[in-house]
């Protein structure tokens, strides 16, 4: 009889995780990326005009 290995008789999709869930996460971690950036290139746009306000 030969010894269990998990690597062959579990695989990701024995965890619900799908080729569509990992290409929708890379998309959600990128996305996401890109909306902080967009958010601190905002606050910092603003901290720059109230900081040129105050000279």
């Amino acid at each position: 009889m030969e010894g269990f290995d998990p690597a062959i008789n579990y695989g990701p999709n024995d965890a619900g995780i799908s080729a569509v869930t990992i290409i929708l996460g890379i998309i959600g971690l990128i996305a996401i990326s890109w909306l902080f950036g967009k958010i601190y290139a905002q606050a910092a746009k603003l901290f720059e005009s109230n900081n040129n306000n105050d000279d």
